[in-house]
């Protein structure tokens, strides 16, 4: 399973209307939809998501508890269908981080970390869940405030932040180890920077700031950025490759949109997942819409689902970037 894993091609994954789950060929823009499990409907829905071997942990919103907006947390394969819902030692909340990885000693020991967001209700330490002995456990560890605009990567069995203090450096959280290291400074970032994954052990950083013509936010150009082996003794960013080009999709979280989804190709180009508003005929329509992007701009752009805008009043949906397996959900 894990050899097949680690040979296969990258997908998209996206919840639509928290009603259907759609997986994405990018190559060719053919996916495939099945309905929602009926566990993750209503009171619960989806907040976020990160993916480790094809299993999802889904930080899920509980409208029963809008007013504290408590979550639940869920770990899914999307293949197999299977769930297993992990209790808190006490309550989560959406404003948490939470990462999956494993100990590179074995790795079918998944471990889940979790520690306290800007707008948590207590001053919880960092708690670490080990499927093992399905039980959490809190870690005596420091922690790092981290960048609020950008969603962690696991990427070979650790998780990576971008780390906020004085100036903005790569938090990795080791699963082995079970301690957070700084791993490297990042280049300057404006308004927002997102991480990916790139040939299975490396960061690719992408980089788009935003400029307001008249009340619309306007994309600017995109910088993408790249490190060395994670596993390097010394790991660093160098400039990969700029798109300077009009009408470029906005990459990052703006307006109520969704973050897109996107990943980097090994040709300095851009596959990416995103939604966008279009107005016809004095109505609002919201267009699901996969972009292929190189240094020359956008290359093709396909129209993969459209349907009617109430403008920041639609369900806040991501698109993720996973790679089906028969992993087990561990038990």
């Amino acid at each position: 399973m894990y050899n097949h894993l680690d040979h296969s091609p990258e997908r998209f994954i996206r919840i639509d209307d928290h009603k259907t789950v759609q997986i994405m060929d990018p190559m060719t823009g053919i996916f495939s939809d099945s309905p929602v499990p009926d566990v993750f409907r209503s009171p619960h829905s989806f907040a976020s998501m990160v993916h480790c071997d094809g299993l999802m942990l889904c930080i899920c919103s509980d409208s029963s508890y809008e007013r504290t907006r408590e979550a639940n947390l869920a770990v899914w394969n999307p293949v197999t269908k299977k769930i297993k819902w992990i209790e808190p030692l006490d309550s989560y909340y959406e404003t948490d981080y939470f990462g999956i990885g494993y100990d590179n000693t074995c790795r079918e020991n998944y471990k889940i970390v979790r520690f306290s967001g800007p707008m948590s209700f207590d001053d919880t330490e960092c708690e670490i869940y080990e499927f093992k002995s399905d039980s959490w456990r809190t870690l005596d560890t420091k922690y790092w405030d981290v960048y609020t605009q950008c969603r962690g990567v696991s990427v070979k069995g650790n998780m990576y932040w971008i780390a906020d203090t004085k100036e903005k450096f790569i938090l990795r959280f080791d699963f082995s180890m079970e301690t957070f290291k700084n791993v490297c400074v990042c280049p300057p970032i404006g308004c927002t920077g997102r991480l990916g994954c790139f040939s299975g052990d490396r960061l690719p950083l992408l980089l788009q700031d935003t400029d307001f013509g008249g009340e619309e936010e306007v994309s600017t150009d995109i910088a993408v950025w790249l490190t060395n082996k994670l596993s390097d003794e010394v790991v660093s960013f160098t400039k990969y490759f700029n798109v300077t080009s009009p009408h470029l999709p906005l990459l990052q979280c703006h307006g109520d949109m969704a973050r897109p989804g996107y990943f980097i190709g090994d040709h300095k180009n851009i596959l990416a997942w995103c939604e966008g508003e279009v107005e016809e005929d004095d109505k609002w329509y919201t267009c699901i819409t996969l972009y292929q992007i190189d240094q020359c701009g956008i290359r093709k752009q396909i129209e993969t689902g459209r349907h009617r805008s109430f403008r920041y009043l639609d369900p806040f949906i991501c698109s993720y970037v996973y790679v089906p397996s028969l992993i087990p959900v561990p038990e």
